[in-house]
């Protein structure tokens, strides 16, 4: 298994190259990677969550908590008084930091259905519905936001399948086929409720057309084009001239 800080690395690394290519491909405004990229890192963290003692279980019920807290106490402005608030809002931290991670930490098993592709599509899923639906984000931004999520949670449990393999010994360790599996066939009850889950957040998703269709003109625009790579094999032409007017600028 790959330790959190190759998780940490790897993620970043193949989010930045997905970030450039939807930047090149004029799918997305440059601008809009700065929320792409580190979804894209978290996804590559998520499927540890299920590791009782993990930095990214950590982080994320750190993370849950204090947003929980905090969308609390903007429930209750217009009701309580300061005090109040106050105690809501030291309420609810704990509630989620403790008692909410120690129930989870009780019911899930390390490389169980978070270790899945089945949990990569929930929350993916989860990830675009949150962007629409609480963040008011469009339809294109959303599933983008959902795809990124998608792709570093991928990256995770395709670096733990082969951490599970020992090149040096012409062997398969135990862990072996533990990560990226399609569903959770030792836990059957989780994987099927994480199955109606993800059916109904894809139910509510937003319109999935104005993705599909940007991706689809994207593909046209650039299959017929000398965009992929240099033109003429010609590589950093324009390099020594940029880097001039750089310089005299």
């Amino acid at each position: 298994m790959a330790n959190f800080k190759t998780h940490l690395l790897v993620a970043a690394t193949i989010s930045g190259i997905a970030s450039v290519g939807v930047i090149a491909t004029d799918i997305v405004e440059t601008i809009e990677v700065a929320r792409y990229f580190p979804l894209g890192v978290a996804g590559g963290l998520l499927p540890d969550i299920d590791s009782d003692h993990s930095t990214p279980t950590k982080i994320f019920f750190a993370l849950l908590a204090l947003s929980g807290a905090f969308w609390a106490v903007l429930w209750g402005i217009p009701s309580y008084s300061l005090a109040e608030l106050v105690l809501i809002w030291v309420g609810v931290f704990l509630l989620l930091r403790y008692v909410v991670f120690e129930a989870f930490s009780r019911l899930t098993v390390h490389r169980g259905v978070f270790h899945s592709i089945l949990a990569s599509l929930f929350f993916g899923l989860l990830t675009t519905n949150i962007s629409y639906h609480l963040f008011h984000c469009d339809s294109l931004t959303s599933w983008m936001s959902g795809c990124f999520v998608v792709m570093g949670y991928l990256v995770h449990l395709s670096l733990d399948e082969l951490y599970s393999v020992d090149l040096m010994n012409n062997r398969l360790k135990k862990s072996f086929g533990t990560a990226l599996k399609l569903i959770s066939l030792n836990n059957i009850k989780a994987s099927i409720l994480m199955s109606l889950l993800t059916l109904s957040l894809y139910s509510v998703c937003p319109d999935a057309n104005p993705f599909i269709s940007r991706v689809n003109t994207m593909i046209d625009n650039y299959s017929d084009q000398d965009k992929w790579l240099p033109k003429n094999n010609r590589w950093f032409t324009s390099l020594p001239s940029r880097l001039l007017n750089c310089t005299s600028s």
